[in-house]
């Protein structure tokens, strides 16, 4: 099957990470630092905290693209992924890095898993399985959505869309210290989830609030950054 489309898909994300952003900050460091030219005024001031995180989260998930940098464990695997998103749908594509079992790449949407990858990565990722030969010259395998041993892959890209990320039934919902990007203001929001874990999330608030990170601190760790967002037309 002809991968036109995968390695066009690939390339715009190439593109899309060396262009400048439309409206989102692009968060070069992996968690904002503060800054002696920030500015003094609250900008939060006359703002409903709960009301601004909610907003962040679905800004972002509205954004044309964006690229999510997640890490997590998922069962016994320890990865790292670079994915990126366009529209509000849950497709993604982009690297995925496991843990001591290689590098692979992912192009995930409502079809089909398409995967490739160094020998440690497909020998992980098709462990016990038969071995499965590539489809496309270029050593693309394609796989059903519904296939078990692609459940982690589609767990990522759920873990990027943050429609789907916005934590339910927050409580004890607060504001931490306020750092800076590029000199504008980013809020610091803390909360618990229902079980226990603990949640922080940074929020750019220099026009359209919009996620730059969420972390969860509880019994399965997860990160997710936000980089190149671009707002929708």
């Amino acid at each position: 099957m002809p991968r036109t489309t995968t390695t066009a898909a690939l390339t715009c994300a190439a593109l899309l990470t060396a262009a400048a952003t439309a409206c989102g900050p692009d968060s070069t460091d992996a968690a904002p630092k503060p800054s002696s030219s920030a500015p003094a005024h609250d900008p939060l001031a006359g703002r409903d905290p709960a009301a601004v995180l909610r907003a962040a989260y679905e800004e972002t998930g509205r954004a044309a693209s964006k690229t999510a940098v997640i890490s997590r464990r998922i069962g016994a695997r320890e990865i790292t992924a670079k994915l990126t998103f366009e529209g509000d749908g849950g497709s993604c594509y982009g690297e995925v890095k496991v843990n001591r079992h290689g590098t692979g790449e992912i192009l995930v949407d409502d079809s089909k898993v398409s995967l490739r990858g160094d020998y440690d990565f497909l020998q992980d990722q098709f462990r016990d399985l038969p071995a499965k030969s590539p489809d496309t010259e270029d050593g693309w395998i394609d796989l059903r959505p519904g296939d078990p041993s692609v459940a982690h892959l589609l767990a990522l890209c759920k873990d990027g869309a943050p429609a789907s990320a916005f934590p339910p039934d927050l409580t004890g919902l607060r504001r931490g210290q306020d750092t800076y990007l590029n000199a504008r203001p980013v809020l610091v929001l803390l909360s618990k989830a229902p079980d226990g874990t603990e949640i922080t999330d940074h929020v750019y608030l220099d026009g359209t609030p919009y996620l730059l990170a969420h972390w969860e601190n509880g019994q399965t760790p997860r990160s997710v950054e936000y980089k190149n967002v671009q707002q929708a037309g």
